[in-house]
């Protein structure tokens, strides 16, 4: 059955030092097609543990709308065909609360973490260590999973090479 409710969630573009890139094993690896991108966008996850999730978020920012529901396989197969190149592969570690996301592909280097709250005012948890967070990202259209996987691989590309740039040089 699907589960309906609200997501309090904040991004960030990071940094991970290589000694702990190292040490955090394999992850998890996720492989998300985009069936609709934009508000609101739906979603078919393959790669968690409890199965595949098609899920729908409607709105922006800290506070979305989120439903999720698993689906049978053969149903998020299907979906993510019909995603064609709307599709992100990212490795996820959970790093106390804090989730990890490195992208591969023509999205190699980026790296995300989130964090999940309980309010729209909670106080962030401290940053694991050997993680850097470079700048919150969570109203920046541009790093919603919909966003980067809309994009054509040389701008992917690009958005890498870009965002790990000096601050004022994108």
């Amino acid at each position: 059955m699907g589960e309906a409710g609200w997501e309090i969630e904040r991004r960030f573009l990071v940094r991970t030092d290589a000694r702990l890139a190292a040490s955090l094993g394999a992850g998890a690896r996720y492989t998300q097609g985009y069936v609709k991108a934009g508000d609101p966008s739906v979603r078919i996850r393959i790669g968690e543990e409890r199965g595949p999730v098609l899920t729908l978020k409607r709105g922006k920012g800290i506070k979305r709308r989120e439903v999720e529901t698993l689906v049978p396989r053969e149903v998020a197969e299907e979906l993510l065909a019909a995603a064609g190149d709307w599709v992100v592969r990212k490795t996820r570690w959970r790093v106390g609360r804090w989730d990890l996301d490195r992208f591969e592909g023509p999205l190699e280097g980026l790296e995300l973490m989130e964090v999940e709250l309980g309010r729209v005012d909670e106080e962030l948890p401290d940053a694991p260590t050997g993680i850097w967070i470079l700048r919150e990202v969570t109203d920046d259209k541009r790093f919603t999973s919909s966003a980067l996987a809309r994009l054509q691989p040389d701008d992917q590309e690009r958005l890498v090479r870009t965002v790990y740039r000096e601050p004022g040089s994108e």
